[in-house]
């Protein structure tokens, strides 16, 4: 019974996660209602591994098999949510699950090679959708933009990672009569289902990272109309102090400016050099660095003034810019005076 604490343990893990990210998240949101839902569906599919493997309950089986391609569905629409407004054009995937479920009603035997491709293909669409960078996140918090880019590369990365345990899996049967597959399903898929029902949270609550995480992409040259675009931003930033928003995303700065997304972020890229998100950033730390020249705040205080969502983020972002800590800035421009 080597392998029963596994699943359990990513059950209770996974049950955590969704608790916490229940109370913490603004559920009336279409995205964090879908992370949400990934969680609660691998929590589900770990609870049943455990069954099925641990307990050698085979009535679990059919049930797997029908949960089995929602997993990646609902992950790829989740994801996709922080990408595009989700409507009828881009909610085809359901019928990936509806083609699943078919082949199971009419020939249960073969199911796992559709299984088997949908897990694969939503892990190559994800990783297609996150070579965007984080300005395709168009409807995620700018600060939040950059870790939800990493928990969906790490989500495509573990779906196509499953896709070819579940060959071996075949081969395993074929050549061995699945005398290991308890033990691999065990091990190998529990991590894939911690790994992606974590993500999942992670994909909303995750800090932004350094620039270098960013994919290295060639960037034309720099237009009139992209210098025009950067000085619009800079008049909604020092103007209207747009900049503190934690709430702020590149879909709102889009409307603002009545233009495309892409076109708003591709001037960034090209005449700055950097994504949206440090951008933005860059001005938060300026508004940072003069309250903690001009004020007595707390660090934490100055952080959500200038439009951090966490000090975490505000430590990172301010080291990056200036190359010291808040607390370490203030200390040293303030005996310069």
């Amino acid at each position: 019974m080597l392998f029963v604490p596994l699943p359990l343990f990513a059950t209770f893990a996974l049950c955590f996660v969704l608790v916490r990210l229940w109370v913490t998240r603004d559920m009336s949101l279409l995205a964090h209602r879908l992370f949400a839902l990934v969680v609660a569906l691998y929590m589900v599919q770990s609870l049943l591994l455990c069954l099925r493997w641990g307990y050698e309950i085979d009535a679990i089986a059919p049930l797997i098999a029908l949960l089995a391609p929602c997993l990646p569905v609902c992950a790829y629409l989740a994801y996709l949510s922080l990408a595009d407004t989700l409507s009828q054009r881009n909610l085809w995937p359901l019928a990936v699950i509806a083609v699943n479920w078919l082949v199971w009603l009419v020939q249960p035997v073969l199911v796992d090679m559709p299984i088997l491709l949908t897990y694969l293909c939503f892990g190559v669409l994800l990783l297609g959708l996150s070579r965007g960078g984080s300005d395709a996140l168009a409807l995620s918090r700018i600060s939040d933009a950059v870790g939800a880019l990493r928990a969906m590369r790490l989500t495509g990365l573990a779906l196509v990672a499953s896709s070819f345990t579940d060959v071996y899996l075949i081969y395993e049967f074929v050549q061995n009569d699945g005398r290991h597959a308890a033990l691999i399903v065990t091990f190998v898929q529990t991590a894939f289902v911690l790994v992606i029902g974590l993500a999942a949270a992670l994909g909303q609550t995750a800090a932004g990272e350094p620039a270098d995480m960013e994919e290295a992409r060639p960037k034309p040259a720099a237009t009139d109309e992209d210098s025009e675009i950067i000085a619009r931003l800079t008049a909604l930033f020092e103007q209207e102090g747009l900049h503190r928003n934690e709430e702020l995303s590149l879909r709102k700065l889009a409307r603002r400016l009545g233009l495309p997304d892409r076109r708003v972020s591709n001037a960034v890229n090209r005449l700055r050099g950097m994504n949206l998100s440090q951008f933005v950033n860059d001005f938060r730390v300026d508004e940072a660095r003069k309250l903690l020249l001009e004020t007595d705040k707390s660090v934490l205080e100055v952080s959500l003034d200038a439009g951090f969502a966490t000090k975490s983020n505000f430590n990172r972002e301010f080291a990056r810019v200036t190359g010291q800590t808040p607390s370490g800035w203030r200390k040293q421009a303030r005996a310069g005076l």
